[in-house]
């Protein structure tokens, strides 16, 4: 048995779990999802890997370097075509237009400075085999949809939107995974087309209803708790980032009499559940100092889920036996978290947890920077932060576009072998509540409008260093919960994970999805 350095077995699926997280008095659907068990087991493999756009050859806080070259990539269609040279008469694509299967499935891009060649598409590289009759309709979607991006960029609008107009009536909502993304760009590539044409491209969009997801508009909170849920139990990522988190603030204070956890959008809490279950092992342990408190401070925008997750966290804590607090800090924006708002007490080991938070602050470096240096001032022995691995913050539309483009292409591809049934109606869900939403911001919107941006570890570790913070490694423990979760899943031999600097990178048949680092405050 692998052993932490205080002597206690490191996390464990078998022997931790969220079931004790449930109770009769409040079990939810989603609740339900939150204790479904994982039986899956598999090998770890190399795949054939998925393109993951330009690469990043420099930053200056969030001036992006715009990746330069004449086209996007061969098979794109230039900007100087019309609409008459790319379709007959009958609205189909001319014999010229279309790329031969050989040009899609192996074209490479250029990369800077000798790096390797990214494949555009593996061959069979969605869900195994490419079903039949699909493989022509995704080379013209992929081809449609940077021409139409290319047009919007030169200002070709009457062009533009009768490209996007062939996109939407190639895609299906239920269709393949090039064929569901291609529904959302073509989609939100109409509404670009609306805006700037009517003059409303900076205009103001709806509220944000979670900063968390940066979901736009009014929706149903509980819909959206029950599908966070469901797919934290169904998608190997999702526990793979959490438990890997837990297991770092272990490793940095999970040996302390007072531990103090700042959690930056909060929802469920059902992750802290681990971290008890740790501690009341730790508790009957006569290895270590009494434990004195545990406490909890959720922040986030939802009060009525935040109070829903005290009182289970708190009768969670009360079986166990573990001394508890729980503070809610309720704030419209991440923005409004200011000096002062957070009390760590004398004795207090304090660990902070950010899972997709920060990206809503890259539209503006200065208040990114503040809300970071007012938590270095906590003095945090630990900070985790969760990020999506890309580069979707490029001031460049065209630019943009092809990385949304071909990142998602992956995903689509990672939910289409993950969630089989293409007709499941929780996958159609997240793909139009969460997915959808944010492909449409990074795609409609620029400006502070644009909240979803997505920067790769590099530019991460700038912005962490500038605030005072310093990198922390990882521990063995940590790497070693990580590989063991992903053997809970069939769809994890698709998963490896990469180390940039002491920063995790989860990657899906070799794409980078994921980035999970660790900092600890100055002193």
């Amino acid at each position: 048995m692998v052993v932490s350095n205080n002597g206690i077995p490191p996390l464990s699926i078998a022997d931790y779990s969220v079931s004790s997280f449930l109770f009769e008095s409040d079990v939810s659907e989603g609740d339900q999802y939150l204790a479904m068990a994982m039986e899956d087991t598999f090998v770890v493999a190399d795949c054939e890997m998925f393109p993951f756009g330009e690469e990043l050859i420099g930053h200056n806080l969030f001036e992006i370097i715009p990746f330069e070259e004449e086209q996007i990539n061969d098979y794109e269609a230039e900007s100087s075509l019309t609409v008459d040279d790319i379709f007959t008469p009958e609205g189909q694509l001319h014999d010229e237009m279309l790329p031969n299967e050989d040009i899609l499935f192996s074209e490479q891009i250029p990369n800077f400075e000798g790096a390797q060649p990214i494949r555009i598409c593996a061959h069979g590289g969605f869900n195994h085999e490419v079903r039949q009759g699909e493989k022509k309709e995704e080379m013209e979607l992929v081809q449609l949809l940077l021409a139409s991006g290319r047009m919007i960029g030169d200002g070709k609008y009457d062009q533009a939107d009768r490209l996007v107009s062939k996109c939407k009536s190639l895609s299906r909502q239920l269709g393949s995974p090039t064929q569901r993304l291609a529904y959302y760009i073509s989609g939100a590539l109409q509404d670009r087309i609306h805006r700037q044409t009517h003059g409303m491209l900076n205009n103001a969009a709806k509220p944000v209803s979670d900063f968390a997801f940066n979901i736009e508009g009014e929706f149903d909170q509980n819909e959206l708790c029950s599908l966070v849920a469901y797919f934290t139990t169904v998608l190997p990522y999702t526990k793979l980032l959490q438990f890997t988190s837990v297991q770092a603030i272990i490793d940095t204070v999970g040996d302390e009499r007072k531990i103090h956890i700042i959690d930056l959008g909060m929802r469920s809490g059902s992750h802290w559940t681990v971290l008890m279950e740790y501690l009341a092992h730790r508790v009957v342990s006569s290895s270590f100092a009494a434990l004195e408190l545990l406490r909890i401070t959720a922040v986030g925008m939802n009060g009525q889920e935040l109070k829903k997750s005290r009182r289970r966290l708190h009768e969670l804590a009360k079986s166990l036996g573990i001394p508890f607090t729980y503070s809610i800090v309720e704030i419209p924006n991440i923005e409004e978290i200011k000096h002062g708002l957070f009390t760590v007490k004398s004795g207090e080991a304090l660990a902070v947890y950010s899972s997709f938070i920060l990206r809503s602050l890259l539209y503006d470096p200065v208040v990114l920077a503040n809300l970071l240096i007012v938590i270095n001032k906590l003095r945090p022995r630990i900070m985790v932060n969760v990020e999506v691995e890309a580069q979707h913050n490029s001031p460049c539309f065209v630019n943009r576009l092809s990385e949304v483009l071909f990142h998602y292409m992956a995903y689509f591809d990672l939910l289409d072998v993950t969630l089989t049934d293409r007709n499941d109606i929780k996958r159609l869900k997240h793909e139009e509540l969460i997915t959808g939403s944010q492909i449409r911001n990074m795609i409609v919107y620029e400006g502070k409008e644009r909240s979803v941006r997505h920067v790769r570890s590099d530019v991460w570790r700038c912005l962490f260093k500038q605030a005072g913070f310093r990198e922390k490694s990882f521990s063995f423990q940590a790497m070693y919960q990580a590989r063991l979760l992903l053997e809970e899943y069939a769809s994890g031999e698709y998963y490896t994970l990469k180390l940039d600097g002491h920063a995790i990178i989860v990657r899906w048949k070799g794409t980078p999805f994921f980035s999970l680092s660790a900092w600890t405050g100055t002193k």
